[in-house]
Formats: structure tokens, sequence, C-alpha cells
């Protein structure tokens, strides 16, 4: 007699699809995912370091009023695009580098894009929660690790 059973069922696909970093689920989202910038609507991104792009003190920037500033890559078809975003609020988990957050466009002002550069760049918004770089079949929302507003 054989002592191991076989499965009854064969699992197929997974129900999760977890990312090894951070910026393999912004390569993912900026193929598939939403990339419309709609103002109060969110939209993926990376947080970077600042301190490697722009030789800032600090990879993620924490004012005396606890909110975070940071440096994010913005899921786009064209693979990315950088803009300057804080938290609304001093709550919520400190940002590092690689960690995906949900950036909400609020308003775009042509004014602050030098000549000759990415106009998205324009873009104000709030960075509003940190998610888990990972896809769940069975769920269309991302899970929340930290919320800051």
């Amino acid at each position: 007699m054989w002592p191991f059973k076989k499965k009854s069922k064969i699992s197929g696909l997974p129900q999760k699809l977890p990312f090894k970093s951070g910026a393999a689920f912004l390569e993912y989202q900026c193929e598939f995912g939403h990339v419309d910038i709609v103002p109060k609507q969110g939209i993926v991104a990376l947080v970077m370091d600042s301190s490697k792009e722009f030789g800032t003190e600090n990879p993620v920037k924490v004012e005396s009023d606890g909110t975070q500033k940071a440096t994010l890559k913005v899921a786009s078809n064209d693979g990315g695009f950088i803009v300057i975003a804080q938290t609304p609020s001093g709550k919520g988990d400190p940002l590092k580098p690689d960690d995906v957050v949900i950036w909400v466009p609020m308003l775009h002002s042509k004014e602050v894009v030098p000549d000759g550069h990415d106009q998205r760049f324009g873009w104000a918004g709030f960075i509003v929660a940190k998610v888990k770089p990972e896809i769940d079949m069975a769920n269309p929302n991302f899970e929340i690790l930290s919320r800051y507003d």
C-alpha cells in the first residue's frame, strides 16, 4: 500500500501573486495597472531614494509635524514618471525606498515645470497609503499596510 494520498484537486493558479520588490511591482503596474492621471484617483507609485536621486540628506524627509516628503516614481505606460509628494498627516509607518504607495494627484501647475521637462512633474498630490506589493486574484483591492490620511 502506498503511504501517500494523491491530491484530489489540482490547485491551478495561485490566489496571490507576490512580487520580489516594489520596483518589480511598479513595472507590472506600468504594463497592466491603472496609469491614467485623474484628479483625486489614486495611482500606484514607488518610493525612491531621494539621497541617491537628488543628493538630499535623507532618502525620505520627515518634517517637524511628522509628515513625510518623498520622491516617487508613478506608474505610467512609459515606465513611470517622477514627482515629489508628501503625506497629508504625520500618521502612518515611516516610508523607505522601494515601498509601494498610493499617490493621489490633486492639481496640475504648469508654472513649476521647467521648459522642455516632462509636464507630469507639475502634478501635486498626496501619498495616502502604503500597500503590499502583490496581486490578489480574489480581491481587486490592494492590501493596505499603512494609512497616511
